[in-house]
């Protein structure tokens, strides 16, 4: 009857694990399926994050909030999809850029890294925009 604890304590761990995974996605933070980033500031007004994006690298398909901020830390080569259609751009080192409006999952979106270098990117999204978008 030893083991009895160590497996009521493993299920316990396994349902909190679940619990998590299954929790929705905090709107206000951009996610991308395939490349973990750093979360740098978030306050009652906005969250701040940071991602590398290494060569050959693809974001996955994902959604942006609205009332968006970009900065290219350091910029690069990317390949654009929107569905099946792609267009390939250079973002210079320090280039900063505003949405103002959402891009949905139903977009099929994500962008990869084509070039020879890692691309160092931070999002900032405002949070009064971000809350009010709606999640699909």
């Amino acid at each position: 009857m030893r083991w009895m604890p160590r497996i009521v304590i493993a299920g316990w761990a396994f349902v909190c694990l679940a619990a998590q995974a299954e929790a929705p996605l905090n709107p206000c933070h951009q996610h991308y399926p395939n490349i973990p980033g750093e979360l740098l500031l978030e306050n009652d007004k906005l969250v701040v994050q940071r991602f590398i994006i290494e060569p050959g690298q693809w974001e996955g398909i994902h959604r942006h909030p609205p009332d968006q901020l970009y900065i290219h830390v350091k910029g690069g080569q990317w390949t654009v999809k929107y569905g099946d259609e792609a267009e390939t751009e250079f973002s210079p080192t320090g280039e900063i850029g505003w949405s103002d409006t959402a891009t949905e999952l139903s977009a099929q979106h994500e962008s990869g890294n084509t070039g020879d270098e890692p691309i160092d990117l931070i999002w900032v999204a405002l949070k009064p925009g971000c809350m009010a978008a709606p999640e699909d």
